[in-house]
């Protein structure tokens, strides 16, 4: 009879089909491994396969064989009269046993090294924006889409999300194990809730690159408007925001990032925090002041027993990277970069009914979105559509691109379903505490003047017509409105379809 190489206790049915499990995933993880290094785009699941689902076989494989021969063992043990085979033991003397010892040495050591480099490669992968954006692909759609178009697309999803230190990455991959539960049994809710509960402080994540304290004087934006007529009429608007400090020699002025080099404390009465009706100010100097709204509904003793919140750079910030835009803007966005021929009259109004109705589907939407644009001008203007048929499709493609950039029928994401706090026009935003209802006791009331902000430098039609570096009062397009824009919010009106 023939010798066997090794201990008899491993030749039985169990032990063979974990050495058989664990040498094919063995292999199959060193030839991943290989594509991997030589290709650089790979499909999203490709890594889990290579990283996490075969090294998680292999090792059930390696669990399975001794498993096998203590089974084996304790049946010889019931069935034998001529008792227990012996444990194995090691006698270098017998070649048979250094040849198992060596093969066996080898194998830890080479499994010792892949599990290195798998460990770590499993590792990047978990903190890729791969794993994190295309894995769930369904429910991170619109996460993952509007960050790709986002000033952020360079910056890896876990240095916002998760940032340095081995703890907050611990959290993470719990709160994650949740998620993976909740994607598998359908059990997420459609729009994903914001703001997230579990997010790292501001102060530990953004300020690793933002730091308030380094903001000085003023930033310049300029935007274009197009007006809902006839001629697509362009408003422009040029302002400087001032983000922080005076610089030396200017008069000292407040700045919108005051919030955060001082502090600030508030209760918001919904999970949104959009209705703030407490906030609670320490000044530069010490002096503490509590400013609460005409139907603020908590007393002293009641604020005792509910969350204070302390304000950061997510409280204004908050989309700072997945950016939903609303159909106004959007397609003001696409007149501007002339995607759209802002000379195709009626166009803006007629984008952004387009892009309002909820559809059931993405499908649907860019079917519908065809639709209706080429139907509009084939009716009032079959002139226009025979002769610039060119021009009309390109505006249907670049409407079609913004539902597919903001619009996520599956997840019930637009942009009413997350508000923007940054400004005050199709969301409270600013106003949520500088509307001028938020008063101290003595009569102080938190400042609600355009000035506190910004200064518009010219504004119109024609905007260098009217320039002035001290600032310009606010014109509320179209011209001749006059000042009905006083006498409530800018939401009173705006609702991010204009």
């Amino acid at each position: 009879m023939k010798r066997r190489k090794y201990p008899d206790l491993f030749y039985n049915p169990i032990s063979m089909t974990g050495a058989i499990i664990a040498s094919v995933t063995f292999g199959a993880i060193v030839i991943l491994m290989a594509i991997d290094a030589v290709w650089n785009t790979l499909p999203p699941y490709f890594g889990i396969v290579t990283y996490i689902l075969f090294p998680s076989v292999l090792i059930l494989g390696l669990l399975i064989i001794p498993i096998g021969a203590l089974l084996e063992r304790r049946h010889f043990q019931k069935a034998s009269e001529q008792g227990v085979p012996p444990m194995p033991k090691i006698d270098f003397n017998d070649p048979r046993h250094r040849r198992a010892f060596f093969i066996f040495s080898t194998g830890t050591l080479l499994l010792m090294v892949f599990t290195a480099i798998g460990s770590y490669r499993a590792f990047d992968f978990t903190e890729s924006v791969t794993f994190c954006g295309q894995v769930c692909h369904k429910v991170m759609s619109p996460e993952y889409t509007t960050y790709l178009h986002s000033p952020h697309a360079r910056v890896a999803c876990v240095q916002c999300h998760v940032g340095p230190g081995a703890s907050w990455y611990v959290k993470s991959k719990l709160s994650g194990a949740y998620q993976v539960y909740s994607v598998l049994f359908d059990k997420y809710p459609r729009p994903i809730p914001t703001p997230i509960k579990n997010l790292r402080p501001a102060r530990e994540t953004c300020e690793q690159c933002h730091w308030p304290q380094s903001f000085v004087g003023e930033r310049r934006i300029t935007k274009a408007f197009y007006l809902e007529d006839s001629a697509n009429t362009k408003w422009n608007l040029d302002m400087l925001i001032r983000i922080g400090r005076s610089t030396s020699g200017e008069a000292q002025h407040p700045a919108v990032h005051w919030h955060v080099t001082h502090t600030v404390e508030y209760i918001p009465t919904d999970s949104s925090t959009q209705t703030i009706p407490w906030v609670h100010v320490v000044g530069a100097n010490g002096k503490a002041e509590t400013f609460t709204t005409s139907d603020n509904p908590f007393t002293p003793d009641s604020v005792k027993h509910v969350q204070i919140k302390t304000m950061d750079c997510m409280d204004c910030h908050n989309r700072p990277t997945h950016i939903i835009k609303s159909p106004g803007e959007a397609v003001n966005d696409a007149l501007a970069n002339g995607s759209i021929d802002s000379s195709l009259p009626w166009i803006k109004q007629t984008a952004v009914n387009a892009l309002v109705p909820r559809y059931t589907d993405t499908k649907n939407a860019l079917d519908s979105i065809g639709l209706y644009v080429e139907s509009f001008y084939k009716t009032n203007y079959p002139t226009i559509a025979s002769r610039r048929d060119s021009d009309i499709s390109a505006a249907v493609t670049s409407v079609r691109n913004i539902y597919k950039e903001n619009f996520f029928p599956y997840m019930k994401v637009d942009w009413r379903a997350y508000p923007s706090n940054i400004g005050h026009q199709d969301y409270q935003g600013c106003f949520r505490c500088h509307d001028g209802d938020h008063k101290s006791a003595d009569g102080q009331v938190i400042p609600h003047n355009c000035e506190t902000c910004h200064v518009i430098l010219s504004q119109g039609e024609k905007p260098e017509a009217n320039v002035s570096l001290n600032g310009v009062a606010f014109e509320h397009p179209p011209a001749g409105i006059g000042d009905a824009w006083k006498d409530g919010s800018c939401t009173d009106c705006h609702d991010g379809t204009q």
